[in-house]
């Protein structure tokens, strides 16, 4: 891009100019320390200093990632991919693995474990719990208000509703709504 285009843009929108060069700057004077914080950050990840952070030695994040304000992480073990979105208010709880290329809609709940509840001779919180982990693939979408619960795989290139509930496995490109979510339509015939 020649300087004179790029003199014009910053003065046709100066607010967006600066709010780039300040992301900019607070990546590079922040490497160094969130590096020693989380150990397999990419260089160019966004991580709001408003949001919540646990484990932070078993949570890895791709390149150009954004973890955007009020977004809970609590991980027993989280990996988050390349050019990935996650947007705020949404908590991210036990094992996850998120592809890349997806993007995470306000207030999502992705709970990647489940208490144990059967003796009911202790409390529920004493039995502990387990993890079998959600899996999201790449080119995902997930709308705004979802749960998505323990053990789920959703394929790539799939949709989810917003307000929907997953439960249960979602096929690569398939597009689902609902509570319980359901198939609704495909993205590729």
């Amino acid at each position: 891009m020649p300087m004179s285009t790029l003199i014009n843009k910053v003065i046709e929108r100066p607010f967006e100019a600066i709010s780039v060069f300040m992301r900019l700057l607070v990546t590079v004077v922040f490497y160094l320390p969130r590096k020693l914080v989380y150990r397999k950050i990419s260089p160019l990840a966004l991580i709001s200093f408003r949001s919540s952070i646990r484990n932070h030695s078993r949570i890895s994040i791709g390149n150009k990632t954004e973890i955007n304000p009020f977004v809970v992480l609590w991980p027993s073990d989280l990996e988050i991919g390349h050019h990935t979105q996650i947007n705020p208010g949404t908590a991210i709880y036990g094992k996850v693995k998120i592809g890349n290329y997806v993007m995470v809609a306000p207030n999502c709940m992705l709970t990647g474990g489940n208490h144990n509840y059967g003796d009911t001779e202790k409390y529920i919180m004493q039995q502990g719990s387990t993890s079998n982990g959600i899996i999201i693939g790449d080119d995902v979408w997930i709308g705004a208000n979802t749960t998505i619960l323990d053990g789920v795989e959703i394929g790539r290139g799939a949709i989810v509703g917003a307000n929907s509930i997953v439960t249960k496995t979602v096929p690569a490109y398939a597009i689902v709504f609902g509570n319980p979510a359901e198939i609704v339509r495909w993205r590729k015939k």
